[in-house]
């Protein structure tokens, strides 16, 4: 009898220690597929169960072994500790420290772009197809006078914020962060000297801004932006009407319109800048940074016209005198209507 107990404590010892080993080399081995090359992003979204991890991780073949991640992760108990976020899964990780580190809710912080837009909704758009967030609500904080109180900015204003840029962020964030992020990059790129060239200029941040916006529309070249900055401080500073096309196209709300009328000139809004003098009330898009700095390291000149070339290039001519802009406009209007384009 002795024998026997000796003999089954000894087996069971065994069976113990073979189970321990076995729970060990499942957790502590490389399981990362080995086509991973560059390792793989898991996005879990918030309200994510256990479920989903694993089907994410097994429809994208992440894993050698998914039995052994489930087991493990089991074990630490992660299947009811699951946490949203972005988590970059490199080769050589473990079952242990893929577990730990989800479980932890350890996410790695990622590059979220934010290019020039012209509405609030396509910058709403582009943020969402990035981070965890809605764009029909991200767009409706971007209108939310009281919650955009915070961050020193109104409706007509919150583009001043949208600095285009590369931000670093975690894939969860929420709005509050968000602008949190782009409040303390805009003030830091407004530093002393940028606000000192802003001052010389005669203008405040936000009409920086707002030109800016009607630069970035007029040219898409950045080297003729601060020719265009330039003309355009030489209106507002003679109290010559801006009479620039894109606050027409931007007053209709309509950016199917490739030849501005007459009748765009009719549109009684503040943005009409042929209608109202001065700058409209705030940007019309939110500009790249060659054109703020174009606003800021304006070209020096007497010009005060300007016109698309009929080459369609992309580039304009610049005029002093009305005599010269209606030759080149003269010019521009034949091309259009040799191309066929009316509105």
């Amino acid at each position: 009898m002795r024998k026997f107990l000796k003999y089954t404590f000894l087996v069971v010892g065994l069976v113990g220690a073979a189970g321990a080993a076995i729970v060990y080399w499942q957790g502590f081995r490389d399981n990362i597929n080995p086509g991973i090359k560059s390792g793989f992003a898991l996005h879990i979204p918030r309200g994510s169960n256990f479920q989903y991890v694993l089907s994410e991780l097994e429809s994208k073949q992440v894993l050698q072994s998914i039995s052994s991640f489930e087991q493990v992760a089991k074990i630490r108990k992660y299947d009811r500790l699951v946490k949203p976020g972005r988590y970059e899964i490199k080769r050589g990780m473990t079952n242990w420290k893929l577990v730990e580190k989800l479980r932890a809710g350890d996410q790695d912080e990622m590059k979220m772009r934010i290019g020039s837009h012209r509405t609030i909704d396509e910058v709403a758009g582009e943020v969402a197809r990035q981070v965890d967030l809605d764009s029909a609500s991200l767009s409706s904080k971007m209108r939310d006078k009281e919650f955009l109180k915070a961050y020193g900015v109104e409706p007509k204003t919150v583009r001043n914020l949208l600095i285009p840029n590369t931000y670093f962020v975690y894939w969860t964030l929420t709005e509050k962060d968000l602008f949190a992020k782009l409040k303390t990059n805009f003030d830091a790129f407004w530093n002393a000297d940028r606000k000192a060239k802003a001052e010389a200029q005669g203008l405040s941040i936000h009409e920086v801004m707002t030109l800016a916006s009607i630069v970035q529309a007029e040219t898409y070249m950045a080297d003729e932006r601060p020719t265009v900055a330039g003309l355009y401080l030489n209106r507002l500073h003679n109290n010559i009407p801006l009479q620039a096309d894109p606050t027409l196209i931007y007053a209709a709300n309509d950016f199917t319109i490739k030849r501005v009328l007459n009748e765009h000139k009719l549109i009684d809004s503040p943005y009409n800048t042929y209608m109202y003098a001065g700058l409209p009330p705030g940007p019309i898009n939110n500009p790249e940074l060659t054109a703020i700095e174009g606003v800021l390291n304006p070209e020096k000149h007497n010009y005060i016209f300007m016109c698309a070339k009929a080459d369609f290039s992309g580039h304009h001519n610049f005029s002093k005198t009305l005599s010269q802009h209606m030759q080149y406009a003269r010019e521009y209007q034949a091309a259009l209507n040799k191309q066929k384009v009316f509105k």
